[in-house]
């Protein structure tokens, strides 16, 4: 079995576990019935992916469900760490790499923020918290938009953070509307990159901040790697290098402020997760059923092997032209 039978044993199982009543089932093109390795995800795709893979992401990837940055390596050795310690340790590095970005952002007290991609929110919420600004996370997936409501919620600031369900590449906001957004880690969606920094522009207020971290092919894919990448992630095919980020940005006539590539702080995530994976078996076994657990252990260290080898990290800052 491939890929495409794997993620239609997950979607059976995401089905006999969904409420009888459940109306956010959405459609989705099985890999299995069309070839990942020349045809993007569309928006509805990658949001339908989300809500039914959720759950296994967040016992993989942390709380923030985005790449950790590590600048002195692991505090501790991996072996020494149970599940949640791992867990937890993804987290903080998340965390790390959330406040610097914070801090590239920039955002003030009683400004306005999108942010792009949210995932389940905690970035969202962490800018807010620390800003003193007002942020709008925006997503495909209507059980992370859920989800984001409950965790700003929890943290009383439904206020000042709220979510809706939208696509980045035809964003419902009005112009000119904020004085910052960023994207993490969601750009690797995309199909329509180009789309979706347009919209950015057109959203964001003239002298506005656009921080824009995500991943690149550092070495080629090969074509076998990138139908497995596509579909195992519902990604589309990343940049061929680091520059190209800015220079879309520039097309669109952003003015670019900062670039650093942070692949080197990045690969401690690549070693973690696979330990975390592990330790957490049974409960992701519980989670898939067994027949999708034999194909999981095969392929996802394959395609963390990949993302650790091949896949590069960039963060650019830009300022729409006043």
């Amino acid at each position: 079995m491939g890929i495409g039978s794997l993620t239609g044993l997950l979607r059976d199982r995401h089905r006999s576990r969904a409420a009888p009543n459940d109306s956010k089932e959405l459609e989705m093109t099985d890999p299995a019935t069309r070839d990942p390795s020349t045809q993007d995800p569309s928006a509805q795709e990658v949001g339908d992916w989300y809500d039914r893979f959720g759950d296994l992401y967040a016992l993989t990837m942390g709380d923030s469900m985005h790449l950790g940055m590590w600048t002195d390596g692991m505090r501790e050795a991996i072996g020494g760490l149970t599940a949640d310690a791992m867990w937890k340790e993804l987290t903080q590095a998340q965390d790390a790499w959330t406040d610097t970005l914070i801090e590239e952002v920039g955002l003030l007290p009683g400004q306005q923020m999108l942010d792009v991609g949210c995932g389940t929110g905690r970035p969202t919420v962490r800018i807010a918290e620390r800003s003193g600004g007002s942020v709008l996370g925006v997503t495909v997936s209507s059980a992370q938009t859920q989800a984001g409501r409950v965790r700003a919620m929890r943290a009383g600031l439904s206020e000042r953070v709220t979510f809706a369900r939208a696509d980045a590449m035809d964003l419902p906001q009005p112009s000119e509307s904020f004085d910052a957004v960023w994207a993490i880690e969601s750009f690797a969606h995309f199909s329509d990159r180009p789309a979706a920094i347009r919209e950015v522009w057109r959203v964001l207020r003239p002298g506005g901040r656009f921080v824009l971290a995500d991943c690149y092919e550092a070495v080629p894919f090969t074509h076998e790697e990138l139908g497995l990448f596509r579909a195992a992630f519902a990604l589309s095919r990343l940049p061929v290098e680091a520059a190209r980020y800015s220079d879309m940005l520039e097309e669109a006539g952003f003015i670019i402020r900062n670039s650093r590539d942070m692949s080197s702080e990045f690969k401690p995530t690549y070693d973690l997760i696979p330990s975390l994976f592990a330790a957490r078996r049974d409960q992701i076994a519980e989670l898939v059923g067994s027949e999708a657990m034999a194909q999981l252990d095969v392929i996802y260290p394959r395609i963390l092997t990949l993302c650790r080898d091949k896949m590069g990290y960039v963060m650019v800052s830009a300022e729409k032209r006043r």
